[in-house]
């Protein structure tokens, strides 16, 4: 086998994350080369006529509260939507209690779930999403329910190169670790996918990776930092490539 110390492996989401430092206590190599950026948009807001408020990302809630107008706003007697935990999470560092947290950490199954427990029945919802959002949620959210839907933050492609990523692509082959479509496209313009082992997060980051005509080596079983890091621990011991601390 070859030594734990050999494992390279590339994250790109934009900020280093807590749920992958189990990578790091089995001996493996992190390096973090974002791959993207966000920041938030001026958007001029109402919320006197909304009554619940759905969030699929813990962006979403990081934007949405750093506006000014929802600064000035009393949030008390609204109901908070999020999909899964970690962004339920997300909204109670925020000083809010998700009054629903949907299942399934994916877009396309939130809005059969909110319809089947009729939580948004008599209400006016607002929808908050990023820029690169596509309109599938919306629209099987409109099919019945009054939801509209607002950007609060937008998404950039980073496409400066890192030599230092550069020189670790070219001597390594590391795995790279890719928890959305923006950052796999960031990276695909600048690096040679075909040099790397591709890691994804999930279905839909994958579902892109391969109409873009590549592969993965892995798709996480759970869409969370914690789960990705596990699948792939997981998968480096079974295809006992390299032998892992056990700490």
């Amino acid at each position: 086998m070859k030594s734990d110390n050999n494992i390279n492996i590339i994250l790109t989401n934009e900020n280093f994350e807590k749920g992958f430092s189990k990578l790091n206590k089995r001996g493996i190599k992190v390096f973090h080369f974002p791959m993207i950026k966000t920041s938030s948009i001026n958007l001029e807001i109402n919320l006197n006529n909304v009554d619940s408020i759905i969030f699929t990302s813990k962006n979403g809630i990081k934007y949405f509260f750093k506006n000014k107008l929802i600064m000035n706003n009393n949030l008390d007697d609204k109901f908070f939507i999020c999909i899964g935990k970690k962004t339920a999470q997300k909204l109670k560092e925020s000083g809010f209690e998700a009054g629903f947290v949907c299942k399934r950490n994916y877009s396309k199954f939130m809005a059969e779930e909110i319809r089947e427990n009729k939580i948004l029945k008599d209400k006016k919802c607002l929808l908050v999403q990023g820029s690169l959002s596509d309109n599938s949620l919306f629209d099987s959210l409109s099919t019945f329910s009054n939801t509209q839907k607002k950007v609060f933050y937008k998404t950039e492609l980073i496409k400066n190169k890192y030599t230092e990523l550069e020189k670790i692509i070219q001597n390594n082959e590391p795995y790279v670790i890719f928890t959305s479509p923006s950052s796999f496209d960031s990276f695909i313009n600048v690096y040679n996918p075909k040099k790397v082992k591709i890691v994804s997060i999930g279905n839909t980051t994958s579902s892109h990776i391969n109409q873009k005509g590549f592969n993965t080596a892995l798709t996480s079983a759970m869409q969370s930092f914690e789960g990705i890091s596990e699948s792939l621990i997981t998968f480096l011991k079974e295809n006992k490539e390299y032998e892992l601390s056990k700490n």
